[in-house]
């Protein structure tokens, strides 16, 4: 008994169980009605291969389904020789039928499916709540889409459908929900895709369409050193004082919010800080430097917590207060839509600007890049590229040396 591959060398192929019956001296053959990509087929073990993320869960998934079909038929040998009643390949068939196809099973709609995918991750136990409320608002957006138009299929997914999807996006006017910019869209998109992914050889067999909205430069601010030290010297008290202090640690270690708010002495090796990144699992070493290690004792290393949503408008306030009121030039793009807004700086930092700083002052100051990436946990040059800003002062003073 094993189970093989109906067309091999075909891209999908579906998946089929097959067992010799000496009373018949014939193969009884069985159609699973599962599909795989045969590129994924371990024709050693004959079963799916074994993989790491989404497609190592579909794969699981796919075993588990495939187990029902052997131990069935492991079930029926069992009862042929308990009753010395030899098996027939019409026999095993109407067995096969009984369990398989005519049990009534009901089958998730799309949104359904989503939720499913939701509470799948989290029976890990490893995803964050800033995941939770990705993919939460990802499902509240479909079932808006879906009220607004019909309700989605699998097979619906095509780059027609995505147009739609765009174009519904970039106009939402549904509370919580403001027109997506195209940063904000591909990035929503991203996720969509990571879910139908999951949901490949389980509930669909197509190819995703492909992410057309481009991202664009978005015109993120960082601190000047200048801007830096009038928070450090601001007099501030209670919860100022605190938010004050959380995103001077961001700004002294370079890490995500996620990250900065949340460390911890048992992460200290000698004069380092050695961090996984929630986000990425990217190991950080982290230089723990007198600002940085003034601030951690402060609060001997139990920082308040503050979640981002709060911690946004309590530092443009301080911000605003710290006199950071210049004009910034703001582009904003949806689809064929250009517009640009001015906005003062303070209302443009938020708890990511610290790391942005970290890394844009640390390049101004001539740290290499990959002692940069190291501190950070950034992979990649071109990531680190769209972290750097440069400052009209820095602009000025380079040129002014290079050409005194």
């Amino acid at each position: 008994m094993y189970f093989y591959l109906e067309n091999p060398t075909a891209k999908i192929s579906r998946i089929n169980i097959i067992h010799y019956l000496k009373f018949e001296k014939k193969n009884f053959k069985y159609s699973t009605g599962q599909k795989i990509e045969s590129e994924f087929w371990d024709f050693g073990n004959r079963a799916p291969k074994i993989l790491r993320g989404n497609k190592g869960i579909q794969h699981k998934h796919l075993s588990s389904i495939l187990t029902q079909y052997s131990e069935l038929l492991e079930s029926e040998l069992r009862r042929s020789l308990e009753e010395n009643k030899p098996l027939t390949r019409s026999g095993l068939k109407q067995v096969f039928e009984d369990q398989f196809k005519h049990e009534k099973k009901q089958e998730l709609n799309f949104i359904e499916t989503l939720q499913e995918f939701i509470d799948s991750k989290n029976r890990s136990g490893a995803q964050s709540h800033t995941w939770n409320q990705k993919y939460s608002n990802l499902k509240a957006k479909l079932e808006a889409f879906q009220r607004n138009k019909k309700e989605i299929q699998f097979n619906d997914i095509d780059e027609d459908w995505l147009d739609s999807y765009s174009g519904f996006l970039r106009t939402i006017k549904i509370k919580p929900f403001k027109p997506h910019n195209d940063n904000t869209l591909h990035r929503n998109i991203n996720f969509l895709f990571t879910f139908l992914i999951w949901a490949k050889g389980k509930y669909h067999n197509n190819d995703l369409p492909k992410n057309k909205v481009k991202k664009y430069q978005a015109d993120d601010v960082h601190l000047t050193t200048e801007e830096v030290v009038a928070l450090e010297i601001m007099n501030l008290t209670g919860q100022k004082e605190k938010v004050r202090d959380v995103f001077l640690i961001g700004v002294y270690s370079g890490q995500r919010f996620s990250d900065y708010s949340v460390f911890e002495k048992s992460d200290v090796q000698g004069d380092l800080i050695i961090k996984r990144a929630e986000k990425t699992e990217q190991e950080s070493f982290i230089p723990l430097h007198g600002k940085l290690r003034n601030l951690l004792d402060k609060y001997d290393w139990e920082l308040p917590e503050i979640s981002s949503q709060k911690f946004n408008p309590h530092i443009q306030a301080i911000c605003k207060a710290a006199g950071m009121d210049q004009e910034i030039k703001e582009t904003v793009y949806r689809g064929n839509e250009k517009k640009v807004n001015y906005i003062p700086k303070w209302k443009m930092v938020s708890s990511h600007t610290a790391r942005r700083t970290f890394i844009t002052l640390s390049s101004e100051k001539g740290l290499p890049d990959h002692i940069i990436m190291k501190v950070t946990g950034i992979r990649n040059v071109q990531t680190l590229q769209k972290y750097k800003k440069t400052s009209q002062k820095s602009v000025i003073d380079q040129i002014n040396k290079a050409w005194e």
